[in-house]
């Protein structure tokens, strides 16, 4: 089968394969494998290997002897590599933070004490510094800091864990004092004022501080109220959530064409601004630049007012954002990755290979075997009534899914009496039986259905990803991830993790999301960018096929991608996403070769067909196109003197009392566009994105792409969306001081 790749650039493309699983200027695994890509290529294996069915492809790496000796010399080297706990440098650290507290540096103070918190072991495990208690004198020093930095809330959550870390009894009166300071920070005052009385009894005959105490109660203000962190409403789909979709808007549907294969189109009419996807990664993984700001689980800033970084129990490499999320990934994922963490970034293996791993660390042995049974085992089961809604395709027999026997069971619970429970009631006790691991199966159904193009790929590639991915189970075995499996089905296990990997290593390359934050200075648009800090695989989210001019922009609010239309779309249009090359940016050739060697398709959007112009080719003097005025037709025109009387496409009429009202909506169109960027320079989004979605949703009434003024109003409500998704603030240098 011939590869469309082949047609633009074979050598690129493998370049752009290779991306997916190491970085080529970084680590030692670029050449570890080329090595023995070349060992492959002796006595013409390699050509025999690409012949060789996909399920019989690891176990004929396994049997190669000279592959496998090599292999074995560099996998039995393998050993922990992380940044370990130090009770001496968290007190290093710790001297050092109070030195530039006394000196009034309060920002390097808060960096210095956290990572003394950070570098701190657990408490009691050594006791030649600080008495086996570096946490909580970590903990403590870093509660005046964020006190003093107008943090109440997280110097607040710091003094209950130093609490909790065995602080000496001695500094009970303290700790209540300055408990009270936070609860006046945070508008308690009736806490505040408890915490105060609590300090006072344990103070003894230490008059003087009693009496300041005293002048501390008598300061507080009893009108003050709690403060709220900032508002982030749950987002909802527009027009409420499909069934057996929840993550996608009812005004969607999901069909499949044999060369297309499965993609969105519009269910109903789409107006501009519509929200049309919210969805959870299956599994996302954070960048390493990016370990110490923000949180490893659900991806956090570390520096905003209520959180300050909490600890992993092992290693000092990473941070979270609270202890809820520090045990979520230290109970399922972290405790097999953790140790080999700076030996993952060593290596050079790319995020993509990571989250591979992590897509079978999340889930355990027990169910990823489980998972290997159903989606790549000789026999498959789809059990997964997301697909029996998938238009296009025969409707087949198909295994009744546990989500399925919940939904049926939550129906029959709402036919009894109501008596004795609400539906809320009923249906949060049968949620809570269903299982985190059960969930992750259940969506599994949905990730191993992607394309992974396995027939398509040289033998060359497929033996690079089978290395990556007995790289990573070797790894696992030096964990306790293989502990429950009896010795006679280690063997099998093992192998069935590696499989795992594999297939995740090539669903990957074609359906993995990069997630970003925005990142912006004083002024909420004015130079600001999209800075990647992770990147995540989305069930739903990878079922949106690529166009060069998308009809959606996407933002992330932490760990969830959103999808909301930048354009109109009629029912039957496709619902399309961008994958990196735009028409704005790129011209045809670029785009058609990158999408090729990158992706592995030949894009046919309307942008490539009609080869449009880029940005820079376009301004306000570009021709303008007017659409046919029968509504059920396609066709456009150009609009100039000599315009046609007939449409081309339909024969529809077009007269100039029809062309003198377009060109009038277009005029009151682009008075909207210059309204929704004064809303812009005022730092006004919500107002920008009512007035150019409107703007937007009428051009298309009239007139058609391509069109300047258009498509700077469209990637102006980019921005503009992006605002309700992860946004960072870079403070100035007079606000830090």
């Amino acid at each position: 089968m011939t590869q469309v790749y082949e047609d633009f650039d074979p050598t690129f493309a493998a370049v752009c394969s290779d991306v997916t699983l190491y970085s080529n200027n970084k680590g030692f695994f670029k050449g570890f494998v080329e090595q023995i890509v070349s060992l492959a290529e002796e006595d013409g294996w390699l050509s025999k290997f690409e012949k060789i069915v996909e399920k019989d492809k690891v176990a004929a790496v396994l049997e190669n002897e000279t592959i496998m000796e090599a292999l074995n010399e560099v996998f039995l080297r393998i050993q922990p590599m992380y940044r370990s706990k130090d009770a001496r440098i968290s007190h290093e650290k710790r001297i050092l933070a109070q030195t530039a507290l006394k000196e009034g540096d309060l920002t390097k103070s808060l960096a210095l004490s956290s990572q003394a918190v950070l570098r701190a072991p657990m408490t009691g495990s050594d006791e030649v510094f600080d008495n086996g208690v570096s946490l909580a004198l970590a903990l403590w020093l870093r509660s005046e800091i964020l006190l003093r930095s107008n943090k109440p809330a997280a110097a607040l959550e710091d003094l209950k864990l130093a609490l909790k870390e065995r602080l000496p009894a001695r500094m009970r009166a303290d700790y209540y004092w300055r408990m009270g300071h936070c609860y006046k920070g945070t508008g308690e005052p009736t806490r505040a004022k408890v915490s105060y009385e609590l300090a006072g009894r344990l103070l003894g005959n230490n008059e003087q501080a009693k009496l300041q105490l005293s002048k501390d109660i008598d300061a507080l203000d009893y009108a003050d109220k709690p403060k709220q962190g900032p508002n982030r409403s749950d987002l909802s789909v527009t027009g409420g959530a499909k069934q057996n979709l929840p993550a996608l808007s009812k005004l969607l549907k999901i069909v499949e064409e044999e060369e297309k294969g499965r993609f969105a189109v519009a269910d109903s009419e789409i107006n501009t601004g519509d929200v049309l996807l919210v969805d959870n990664p299956y599994a996302a993984c954070l960048l390493s630049d990016f370990y110490g700001t923000h949180c490893l689980h659900c991806f956090r800033r570390l520096d905003c007012e209520e959180i300050a970084a909490v600890w992993c129990p092992t290693c000092s490499g990473v941070a979270f954002c609270s202890v809820k999320c520090r045990d979520k990934a230290v109970s399922t994922y972290h405790s097999y990755e953790c140790q080999f963490l700076n030996l993952f970034i060593g290596s050079g293996m790319s995020v993509l290979s990571h989250i591979a791993l992590r897509m079978v660390t999340q889930t355990g042995l027990e169910t990823s075997q489980q998972i290997h049974a159903k989606y790549l085992g000789d026999v498959k089961t789809v059990e997964s009534s997301v697909l029996n809604d998938i238009e296009g395709i025969a409707k087949k027999n198909k295994i009744k899914s546990r989500k399925e026997r919940l939904n049926r069971t939550k129906k029959g619970l709402k036919g009894f009496g109501e008596k004795n429970s609400t539906n809320e009631e009923i249906e949060m006790k049968i949620e809570d039986k269903t299982s985190y691991y059960e969930k992750l199966e259940m969506t599994a159904a949905q990730i191993y259905s992607l394309c992974s193009h396995s027939s398509q790929r040289k033998g060359t590639d497929y033996l690079k990803r089978i290395i990556m991915g007995l790289f990573l189970t070797q790894c696992l075995k030096k964990t306790d991830f293989f502990r429950a499996c009896p010795m006679e089905n280690l063997q099998k296990a093992e192998n069935i993790i590696c499989e795992l990997i594999v297939r995740n290593l090539q669903l990957l390359q074609f359906n993995a999301h990069e997630i970003y934050e925005t990142v912006r200075g004083q002024h909420q648009f004015n130079g600001s960018k999209p800075i990647y800090i992770a990147v995540g695989i989305y069930p739903t989210g990878a079922l949106f096929n690529h166009e060069c001019y998308p009809a959606v922009a996407r933002y992330f609010d932490q760990k969830k991608i959103v999808l909301r239309a930048t354009r109109p779309l009629k029912p039957g249009e496709v619902v399309s996403e961008n994958y990196g090359p735009h028409f704005l940016m790129r011209n045809l050739k670029e785009r058609q070769r990158m999408l090729a060697c990158r992706y592995w398709f030949r894009c046919e959007c309307i942008a490539c067909k009609e080869n449009w112009p880029t940005l820079k080719q376009l301004n306000a003097d570009s021709p303008l196109y007017l659409r046919c005025p029968n509504a059920n037709c396609t066709g456009k025109f150009r609009w100039n003197k000599n315009h046609p009387n007939r449409c081309s496409k339909c024969s529809a009429a077009i007269n100039k009392d029809v062309i003198k009202k377009y060109i009038e909506d277009i005029e009151r169109s682009l008075s909207q566009y210059r309204e929704g960027a004064k809303f812009m320079d005022d730092e006004l989004p919500e107002e920008a994105i009512k007035t150019l979605t409107d703007a937007v949703d009428n051009f298309y009434k009239v007139a058609r792409p391509p069109h300047w003024e258009t498509h700077i109003a469209q990637e102006s409500l980019r921005s503009c969306f992006a605002t309700a998704g992860n946004v960072y603030v870079v403070k100035n240098k007079q606000e830090q001081e």
